[in-house]
């Protein structure tokens, strides 16, 4: 069993919680309604938490691409490993990840490589975290 954290710090809970007010960070495609938003936001949640608490000594970047899963399903969604754990802030609980299949993700850099994205950068900056 894979042990899942979804806000596994102060840094973690102050990064979720921008997204919840600013459900805007979110690409359009991920602005469902009744939903939490930190279920829309894997890839800067992934990204601003591995600049804000760590580098790639500390965390590995995975990307599970959806359609590997299942063909009927499009998407990626992205997460970071420590050990044995999966750093997943756009979880809104741990038992959220139980039907996650993580094994199937892949290592992976992210898209703008090791250099912050600007909507990462953004909520990094608005946070007053270090990156």
């Amino acid at each position: 069993m894979t042990d899942v954290l979804v806000e596994p710090d102060d840094t973690a809970a102050r990064l979720r919680e921008y997204v919840r007010e600013n459900p805007g960070v979110r690409k359009d495609e991920y602005d469902y309604d009744d939903v939490d938003p930190v279920e829309g936001a894997c890839y800067l949640l992934a990204e601003a938490y591995f600049h804000a608490t760590g580098d790639r000594e500390t965390y590995d970047v995975y990307r599970l691409d959806w359609s590997d899963v299942d063909p009927a399903y499009e998407g990626a969604h992205w997460f970071l490993r420590k050990d044995d754990s999966v750093i997943d802030l756009s979880l809104p609980t741990p038992d959220d990840g139980a039907d996650v299949p993580w094994d199937q993700a892949r290592h992976r850099a992210f898209i703008t490589g090791y250099t912050p994205s600007n909507r990462t950068e953004r909520a990094l900056e608005t946070l007053d975290l270090a990156f």
